[in-house]
């Protein structure tokens, strides 16, 4: 709990709201997907994973959800990679030791990655500063709650600390 707490308090000093954000694509995420005053989409009641987050996590994660105008929500990563849609695909991951860095390469530009939990340890907080690291993940959030990993082959790499 004290290094969640920690943690915590570092994010906020080094996190940013939409006025420090020079990405299109990040920016239009954030101010009109996170920042959103509306959530449109209620896919989360279907999985029973989903039920343990808190009613903030799941306002976040909606959020995501609605802006990607997804409808179909993967939560092993090994079935997500048999999808081969042109539309986004949202994997979400409960335990950040469940993703190998050698995973990262198989994914495209479409899919995103939201893990849970990515600070409630010192060994989630490490694996996820070894993931900002890899070379696959173009773009990573951290949300504090969830970071998100996109695979945007046409973007710079880029990491950013967003307060929701």
């Amino acid at each position: 709990m004290l290094f969640k707490t920690i943690s915590y308090i570092k994010f906020l000093l080094r996190s940013t709201n939409q006025h420090g954000l020079h990405s299109p694509f990040v920016y239009n995420f954030v101010t009109k997907g996170l920042y959103s005053k509306e959530i449109k989409n209620n896919i989360l009641s279907e999985y029973s994973e989903l039920k343990k987050l808190s009613k903030k996590e799941q306002t976040v994660f909606s959020k995501i959800i609605a802006y990607f105008k997804t409808n179909q929500l993967y939560i092993d990563v090994k079935s997500s990679n048999k999808s081969e849609d042109q539309e986004y695909k949202i994997i979400y991951v409960n335990t950040i030791h469940k993703i190998q860095s050698s995973e990262l390469n198989t994914f495209n530009t479409k899919d995103i990655i939201v893990i849970y939990g990515i600070h409630q340890q010192k060994k989630t907080a490490l694996k996820w500063q070894e993931i900002i690291k890899s070379k696959e993940a173009k773009v990573t959030i951290d949300l504090f709650y969830f970071g998100l990993i996109f695979f945007r082959k046409e973007q710079v790499k880029e990491h950013f600390n967003i307060r929701v």
